[in-house]
């Protein structure tokens, strides 16, 4: 017989595309997971061929949301619904999920039942009219939308069992679904899940050895338990609890550096260039801990690569209980319930020698082997998570962390965890000050002191000097490159495109620095003001539609769209070069600091008819891995990708494109290199081409120079470099650049000798991929000519 999951899953079998629709439930009724129903019984109705031969359901204000509707056959008469031969009739239904209930239970219901419950039931109309709303807005064609996604209706996660009248009933989490989104489901409707119900009796079977352990650690020499601690197993192969593959040579020697270093105790930083998987290294040094029964660990992200995270744990130590703290505050209140303890055991133990009776602390209880969260939770639940004692926290982009005066680092410094690790593609970004604070937060006793720290090393760029700050930092610190230990990965070629403004341009830059000459012209103060005009100045670089009112009404699609390529100089570039990436078969990522700009983009975009992927800020956990999906997808249709910098350049892996345009730079120049390891990372197959858009004599060429000489300073001088906030005078200079040639007359010899023309030969030899080749001379190799180049090899066992 088979499950009711089964017979669910012939609902659809469209494409990937799917709904998103949002439950209105301003008034819905609270639901205590423990009963998982609400106050009417409903009865199931399964589509078990595509076609539902009778209707029944409870009264219709236990809806929880209308996911879809179509005209679907049923029959004449209700009174003749079992007679053979009776006539079947299409009608209109709506595909209903029902409050309390999973989607598994979701059924479709006739319009008629509607119109006749409209009087009674008045919100019902408006239910209707959002769901028909919001189907009218979407841009999903009808061939590719999806109601009810398969993950919806996958048991992800099993938190609880219980007897209920003779058959078992499981708390059941979905996958891509919130945990309170969780509902006990009977066990013959989810039998096809035998390996998450495996799962759940499993852990919960660790129970049982949990506390025959926890007795004998107790009893155990604290002497005997300090020497186990210190004991180092060195790997000289991918040990066989990773079920994910084998390292790679470097990363399998950064398993041995973090072993090692837990085994003195010395807290450290994995600093590898982004894209050499510091995320799995670090995934292989805790489960090596769990092989010595060595838990709980503490694992912080950005929110953003939290899923990615959870897969690599997945892929690589199933064995390993990983559990994710994020989500609204019912859904955090149900993982604590759920997920962070076992039940307490009120059976007193009594110890043989002392005969000193205890019982089971809240920490001899905890569940789980990791806890994947976000900095906000380390934040915002420190009462849920300070009280734990941790033996391995991990901070994923732990350059955060450089502010000794920031709400973050207060908070973890709350935390008690025996050993920490800090995993950073960036560890020196501004200045060595920063680099300091990174150890004192691992290391206070060591690092203690910013001012002594300051005096010792004031004149970095003597030899000595350097030497002895390399042999302080060297226990502390590993970082390989990948053009020293992935000489197989395809090459990478970054080309920087200076790019005209469009004429519309050239007059609204004149007007923003003529509105603002006396702003310029005068001397101290005003730095805010000036800031506000670099800001305007950055965006009409992007488009002249950036600036607030500028973009025209045109009812002409055809000339609405010849006007938006036309009013930006680097969009007529990016036209010319992405109807050739596309015949060429390229597929490519955008990058773009401005949302305003990303929606211009997939104007642009769509107008062309390209099916495209975007991520930016605004784009939740969930959703942002299902585009990551759908464009990493095999045969995916997918030509390129819209990414905000900062909400598009961490943690995520989109080695499936092999091109990267940014759009507009950051101040940041590691934000702009986080964005190209996007493509350039382990997986890549192909030669990865970089283009940065730079409108010429404006300020974004003047920020260009500004952030290169920043970054070979800081990796060749290191500790010349002291606050690098920007000033007054450096903003006036950035705006000031290039307006003497801007407000000269273009139409001489001299003016038109200096503008840039790209034609179709000139594309075609950008785009040109022969030419890609070591880059021996670019920013990513001048940063590792200097300080950070003593770091690339650490061997201390």
């Amino acid at each position: 017989m088979t499950s009711l999951v089964e017979r669910l899953r012939v609902r659809s079998d469209r494409g990937p595309i799917y709904n998103a629709d949002v439950a209105e439930d301003s008034d819905e009724e609270f639901l205590d997971p423990e009963h998982g129903s609400s106050r009417h019984k409903i009865e199931k109705i399964v589509r078990d061929d595509g076609v539902q031969s009778r209707y029944k359901v409870s009264p219709l204000n236990d809806i929880d949301k209308i996911l879809d509707c179509e005209m679907r056959p049923t029959v004449a008469d209700d009174s003749d619904a079992f007679k053979l031969g009776s006539k079947q009739i299409f009608v209109k239904q709506y595909l209903v999920k029902w409050k309390g209930l999973s989607y598994l239970h979701c059924t479709w219901v006739p319009e008629k039942e509607f119109l006749k419950a409209y009087k009674a039931h008045p919100r019902l109309r408006t239910k209707i009219n959002n769901f028909q709303r919001q189907t009218s807005s979407t841009n999903i064609s009808e061939d590719e939308f999806v109601a009810i996604r398969p993950e919806w209706t996958t048991v992800d996660r099993i938190l609880a069992c219980r007897e209920d009248e003779d058959e078992k009933k499981y708390f059941v989490k979905w996958k891509e679904l919130p945990y309170d989104e969780c509902y006990w489901e009977s066990e013959s409707d989810i039998s096809s899940f035998q390996q998450e119900i495996e799962r759940f009796n499993r852990i919960q079977s660790r129970r049982h050895k949990l506390s025959s352990s926890k007795q004998k650690s107790n009893n155990r020499d604290a002497t005997e338990s300090k020497q186990k601690h210190k004991e180092f197993q060195h790997y000289d192969r991918s040990p066989e609890f990773l079920s994910g593959g084998s390292l790679h040579p470097y990363q399998l020697e950064g398993l041995n550096f973090l072993r090692f270093s837990w085994s003195k105790q010395t807290h450290v930083i994995l600093a590898d260039e982004m894209g050499l998987g510091k995320t799995i290294q670090s995934i292989a040094f805790l489960a090596s801990l769990f092989e010595d029964n060595l838990c709980p660990h503490l694992v912080v992200a950005p929110l953003s690569t939290l899923r990615n995270w959870e897969r690599e744990f997945a892929t690589w130590a199933p064995q390993m209980n990983v559990v994710m703290y994020v989500g609204s505050a019912q859904a955090r209140a149900v993982i604590r319930e759920y997920e962070f303890y076992f039940p307490k055991n009120h059976k007193k133990i009594k110890k043989k020698k002392s005969g000193q009776i205890f019982g089971e602390s809240k920490q001899d209880r905890i569940k789980f082997d990791v806890l994947l969260t976000s900095y906000e939770m380390i934040n915002l639940d420190t009462s849920s998570l300070k009280p734990i004692q941790w033996e391995c926290l991990i901070v994923d982009e732990g350059h955060r962390l450089k502010n000794k005066d920031s709400k973050l680092f207060s908070s973890f410094k709350q935390y008690s965890s025996k050993h920490r690790v800090l995993l950073t593609g960036t560890p020196l970004q501004n200045n060595l000050d920063e680099l300091f604070m990174l150890m004192h937060f691992l290391d206070a006793g060591k690092f203690g002191s910013l001012e002594e720290f300051q005096e010792e090393f004031k004149d970095i760029n003597q030899e000595e000097q350097i030497s002895r700050l390399h042999k302080i930092l060297a226990p502390h610190l590993l970082r390989r490159v990948k053009k020293d230990v992935m000489k197989e990965m395809p090459p990478k070629k970054e080309l920087i495109l200076r790019v005209e403004l469009s004429s519309k341009q050239k007059e609204y830059y004149k007007a923003i620095l003529t509105r603002n000459y006396e702003l310029l012209t005068r001397r101290g103060g005003a730095q805010i003001s000036l800031a506000n005009v670099v800001m305007e100045l950055r965006k009409l670089c992007c488009h002249l539609y950036m600036l607030e009112g500028v973009e025209p009404y045109i009812e002409d699609a055809n000339e609405s769209f010849r006007e938006l390529v036309e009013s930006s100089g680097k969009l007529q570039l990016l036209d010319k070069m992405m109807v050739k990436l596309r015949e060429q078969g390229h597929r490519v990522l955008i990058y773009s600091q401005f949302q305003h700009m990303l929606d211009l983009l997939e104007d642009y975009c769509g107008y062309k008819k390209w099916q495209y992927e975007r991520i930016d800020g605004k784009v939740g956990g969930a959703e942002r891995q299902i585009r990551i999906d759908r464009f990493n997808a095999n045969n995916s249709s997918r030509f390129c990708f819209l990414l905000s910098t900062r909400a598009g350049g961490l943690g995520i892996n989109l080695a499936t494109a092999d091109t990267v345009i940014i759009y507009d730079s950051d101040w940041n120049p590691h934000a702009d290199l986080q964005a190209m390891a996007r493509a350039h990372r382990l997986g890549q197959t192909n030669k990865v081409m970089i283009y940065r858009l730079i409108t010429r004599g404006t300020i974004e060429e003047r920020m260009m120079e500004l952030t290169k000489k920043k970054m070979v300073l800081e990796h060749l001088v290191v500790g010349r470099l002291k606050a690098q906030n920007i000033n007054q005078e450096e903003l006036d200079g950035i705006i000031r650049y290039g307006s003497k040639e801007l407000f000269a007359d273009e139409n001489d010899e001299a003016g038109k000798s200096r503008q840039i023309h790209y034609d179709d030969t000139a594309i075609d030899r950008l785009l040109n991929r022969e030419q890609v080749g070591d880059e021996e001379a670019t920013i990513d190799d001048e940063e590792e000519d200097g300080f950070l180049k003593a770091f690339k090899v650490c061997i201390l066992w």
